[in-house]
């Protein structure tokens, strides 16, 4: 704490917080006399890290550490990630939090965690039942989800962070800049609710006016200053289509879907279904072959086959696709607890390289199994399902391999696969409607590279691909 405060010093952009642990240990002053320090020092928040340091959120954990900070207002972030950003999915020890939110009414409750998922209920649940509960926006990377929680909840009860220096600052920056919400919602969450919380301590300052630097480019300056992005040239090779999951999808509709990618410029978008990786892809593939009748122009539909169902199924399904007007196939045999590398992987692979078509799979394996199924099958076009760069010698070798951005939201990572492969083996993937378009753009507007290289990853690449194959939205079938 001492060293935090000395490294801080004659810094006013950085603010300090402490963490704590259960008192007992008399690893640090009282619950009181901690406080009373706070307020000196002008620290204005206290972290809980409570899986790396074994806090229990039970009453005779936290009850008598946390009884002065709900008197004074303290906010309190509960934190679960043990490793950083690195951590997993879906750590919050929800009955915890709330358990301990109805102890302390007049306590703010922060969650922060790396990133919320399949828990979306959870996390509702605990909202309605906890006026005093908040969230941290950065592990919401979810489609329309700051306007689904502001809608329901309030905006109050959302502050935006950075994940720095693990996170790209841009990515959570853009993804609530361009959300669907009022003026002054987005200026609650982007400051005026955590400038709000830290009141408490009449010690704290917020921080001083910015020049900040001039844009990278006229990218970087169109994100940075919430310029209109209906005209940017964005091709999009993933995005999922359908509603029935474990997990909460936003329902919107087929026109809804359509208008967001208006808003950002998104010209043509490769989708598949999401019945499928859990349920029946049989429906969810007539829901993908829908929506490019509805929208021949827009859509490129991906054929989902399943290799438990067996090779003859397998080959049902795509010549089914391939006669309502599919032009691609999609693999997530990972989800489906099908092996990764086994053989009926093979027979999707085969259908694509006879039809000349796209092929994205979630996990691909092993880098020897990949280069393998490239060369064996080279007029198939090969889409990694999410970003890697576990296969950066084999584009060395082989054409017909493509790396989809999705997720690209470290430091640095748009700018390391760029210089693993080039930007010419890069694909935007937007993962919608699963994640937000804006939070997919923001790693490859904010990155540090030459705007020639972010236009190709934006839909360049994809663009030429699909002429390449003859496949294009639209063409006559």
């Amino acid at each position: 704490k001492a060293r935090l405060l000395d490294r801080l010093a004659g810094r006013p952009r950085l603010h300090p917080a402490w963490a704590a642990v259960m008192p007992h240990s008399r690893e640090l002053p009282s619950p009181s006399e901690l406080l009373a320090r706070m307020e000196a020092e002008g620290v204005a928040a206290l972290f809980l890290f409570y899986r790396a340091f074994d806090i229990r959120l039970d009453d005779w954990g936290v009850d008598e550490l946390l009884e002065p900070m709900a008197y004074a207002r303290v906010p309190v972030f509960l934190c679960p990630d043990a490793a950083g950003w690195r951590a997993g999915t879906d750590q919050t020890d929800w009955p915890g939090v709330v358990s301990l939110c109805r102890r302390f009414p007049e306590l703010p409750v922060v969650v922060t965690e790396n990133r919320i998922y399949k828990t979306q209920r959870s996390v509702y649940s605990a909202l309605a039942a906890c006026p005093n509960l908040r969230l941290d926006l950065r592990a919401i990377w979810l489609h329309r989800r700051i306007e689904f929680i502001c809608r329901e909840f309030g905006a109050e009860r959302l502050l935006w962070s950075s994940g720095l220096p693990g996170s790209v600052p841009g990515v959570p920056m853009m993804q609530l800049a361009y959300s669907a919400i009022p003026e002054e919602e987005l200026r609650l969450i982007a400051g005026d609710n955590l400038r709000s919380l830290l009141a408490w301590n009449p010690r704290f300052e917020g921080a001083p006016p910015m020049q900040f630097p001039e844009p990278l480019d006229a990218l970087h300056r169109a994100a940075r200053e919430r310029l209109d992005l209906s005209d940017l040239p964005v091709y999009d090779c993933h995005g999922h289509l359908g509603n029935s999951t474990p997990h909460h999808v936003i329902d919107d509709s087929l026109e809804d879907i359509v208008a967001e990618m208006d808003r950002f410029g998104v010209r043509v978008c490769c989708v598949f279904n999401l019945e499928g990786v859990f349920g029946d892809e049989t429906y969810g593939n007539q829901v993908v072959a829908d929506a490019v009748r509805h929208y021949p122009d827009r859509f490129i539909g991906f054929t989902m086959v399943n290799p438990n169902h067996g090779e003859a199924d397998m080959v049902e399904q795509l010549e089914r696709g391939l006669a309502n007007g599919m032009q691609g196939i999609k693999l997530i045999s990972s989800y489906h607890g099908y092996p990764t590398e086994g053989p009926l992987i093979d027979v999707a692979c085969r259908f694509a390289h006879e039809h000349g078509q796209f092929i994205l799979n979630h996990d691909w394996g092993s880098a020897a199994q990949i280069e393998r199924l490239c060369i064996t099958y080279p007029n198939a076009c090969f889409f990694t399902g999410h970003s890697t760069l576990a296969y950066a010698e084999v584009t060395r070798r082989v054409g017909n391999l493509f790396i989809c951005t999705c997720p690209f939201h470290a430091w640095d990572q748009t700018e390391q696969h760029v210089a693993a492969y080039g930007a010419d083996r890069i694909l935007f993937g937007s993962d919608l409607t699963d994640l937000p378009i804006a939070w997919g753009l923001a790693p490859i507007m904010y990155a540090r590279l030459p705007e020639a290289d972010k236009l190709k990853i934006l839909g360049g690449n994809l663009q030429r691909l699909m002429a390449q194959y003859g496949i294009a939205a639209g063409k006559d079938r």
